[in-house]
C-alpha cells in the first residue's frame, strides 16, 4: 500500500518527494505560496519566543520523567505485599525525591503556560496570527474550497516498506515519524476533495474501498485543533499529551483506494473518523 502525502526513503534516505502529486488538479501560485511562508516564519519566531529557555525545558522534562518513574516502582511495590507505609520506611528518600521532582515539573510548567500566554496576546503576537489566518483564507480561496469545507487531519509520515507494507521510521532529529496534518475536506462532482495551504488533491469516491483500522499507538508533534485534545468532543478519544507535547493516539484509520492498478492509503487519527465516514459513505471496520 501507498501511504498518500508521506515519503517513501526505502531505497533512497534522501528522498523528499511526498506520495500523491498524480491527484493534484490545483496549486496555489507562488506569491500567495511566498506570502504564506513569511508569514510563516514570523509565527515561528513567535513560538520560539514564548518557550522558556532550553535549560528550564531539560529541566522540567527531565524532573517529569524522573518523578514519573519513581511513582511507578512505588506504585508497583505497594500493589505486592508492601503497605504504602512500609514502601516508604524502606525508601523514604525515593518518596521526597519523587515529590519534589513532581513539583518543580508542575511550577516549571504553570510559568511556561503563562510565558506562552503573556507572549501570544501582546500587540505583535496578535498580528502575526491575524496575518497567518488572512494569507490562509486567501489560499483557501484560491483553491476554490469553500467556506463549509471540513478540517481535518491527515497522518503524513517517512516510511521503508517492509513484507509490501509500510512501515513508519524515524528520520533525523524527529521524535516520531509521524505528522499530522491540516487539510480542508470536501466533496465535488463525485470526487473526494482534500486541499492543503499548497495544493488541491482529487480523489473518485468510485475508487475508494473500505476503511482499516489500526490498533496501535502513534505519536504526533502537535495538536492543531482550537479545542484542547482532552476536553469536549476529544474525551472520548483518551488523547493523551507527554512531556514533549506529542499527543499519543490509538487507534488510527487508513482509508483505501485503488488507482491505475495501485493500492494507496490515506492515514488519519481517531478523532477524524466520523469526518471521513460521512464524506465517504464508508465505515471502519
Amino acid at each position: 500500500m501507498k501511504p498518500f502525502i508521506s515519503i517513501d526513503i526505502t531505497e533512497n534516505k534522501k528522498n523528499d518527494k511526498i506520495n500523491g502529486e498524480e491527484f493534484v488538479v490545483k496549486t496555489v501560485s507562488q506569491i500567495q505560496k511566498q506570502s504564506f511562508e513569511n508569514a510563516q516564519e514570523d509565527a515561528l519566531d513567535l513560538v520560539e519566543e514564548s518557550k522558556m529557555p532550553l535549560p528550564l525545558r531539560i529541566i522540567q522534562g527531565g524532573c517529569g520523567i524522573i518523578g514519573v518513574i519513581i511513582v511507578a516502582g512505588i506504585a508497583r511495590a505497594w500493589s505486592s505485599d508492601l503497605s504504602l507505609a512500609q514502601c516508604y520506611q524502606n525508601a523514604p528518600a525515593l518518596f521526597w525525591i519523587a515529590g519534589a521532582c513532581l513539583v518543580i515539573w508542575a511550577i516549571l510548567k504553570l510559568l511556561s503556560t503563562k510565558k506562552q500566554k503573556e507572549t501570544l496576546e501582546t500587540d505583535a503576537g496578535e498580528n502575526t496570527i491575524r496575518t497567518l489566518d488572512t494569507i490562509s483564507k486567501n489560499i483557501y480561496a484560491e483553491l476554490d474550497v469553500p467556506d463549509n469545507a471540513l478540517a481535518v487531519d491527515i497522518l503524513g509520515f517517512t516510511y521503508k516498506m517492509k513484507d509490501g507494507e509500510p512501515k513508519a521510521k524515524e528520520t533525523g532529529l524527529n521524535i516520531t515519524p509521524y505528522l499530522n496534518i491540516e487539510f480542508k475536506a470536501f466533496t465535488e462532482e463525485n470526487n473526494l476533495i482534500l486541499a492543503d495551504l499548497e495544493n488541491k488533491y482529487s480523489i473518485p469516491l468510485s475508487s475508494l474501498q473500505s476503511i482499516h483500522t489500526v490498533r496501535k499507538n502513534i505519536r504526533m508533534p502537535s495538536w492543531n485543533k482550537d479545542e484542547p485534545h482532552n476536553k469536549g468532543k476529544y474525551k472520548e478519544y483518551k488523547l493523551n499529551a507527554d512531556d514533549y507535547g506529542c499527543i499519543h493516539v490509538k487507534p488510527y484509520h487508513i482509508l483505501e483506494f485503488s488507482h491505475n492498478g495501485e493500492n494507496w492509503g490515506i492515514y488519519f487519527p481517531s478523532y477524524e473518523l466520523s469526518v471521513f465516514e460521512e464524506l465517504t459513505g464508508l465505515k471502519a471496520e
